[in-house]
C-alpha cells in the first residue's frame, strides 16, 4: 500500500528589512559632486563626510582640523579611483569605511 503525504505550501511571513535611510543632505551632496554612480553602500560608508561637505558648502560649518582635511582628501581620492575604474568596489569600501562604525 502506498501512502501519499500532503505537502504544505505555507511560507513563514516575510519580515521587513531594516534599511539605513541615507540623510538627504548626503544625497544632495552626492548629486552636487557628480557622484551619482556611487552604490548606496559606499554612500553609507562616507555619509558623515558628505554631511560635513554639505555643511561647509552651505556655510554652516568650517574647520581647519588637519585630520578632517586628510579624511576628506582620502574620500575624494577613493571615490575618484572607484568611479574611474582604478580600484574595485571592495577596495574602495574597505578604504572608506571607518573602523568601529
Amino acid at each position: 500500500m502506498t501512502t501519499a503525504f500532503k505537502l504544505s505550501y505555507t511560507y513563514p511571513a516575510l519580515q521587513p528589512v531594516d534599511l539605513h535611510k541615507i540623510d538627504a543632505r548626503a544625497l544632495e551632496c552626492v548629486k552636487l559632486l557628480g557622484w551619482n554612480d556611487l552604490p548606496d553602500r559606499l554612500i553609507e560608508a562616507i555619509e558623515a563626510d558628505l554631511i560635513g561637505f554639505h555643511e561647509e558648502l552651505t556655510g554652516r560649518f568650517s574647520t581647519r582640523d588637519t585630520a578632517v582635511h586628510q579624511r576628506r582628501a582620502s574620500v575624494r581620492y577613493w571615490v575618484r579611483c572607484y568611479l574611474g575604474g582604478l580600484c574595485t568596489y571592495d577596495t574602495a569600501l574597505k578604504m572608506l569605511e571607518v573602523p568601529g562604525q
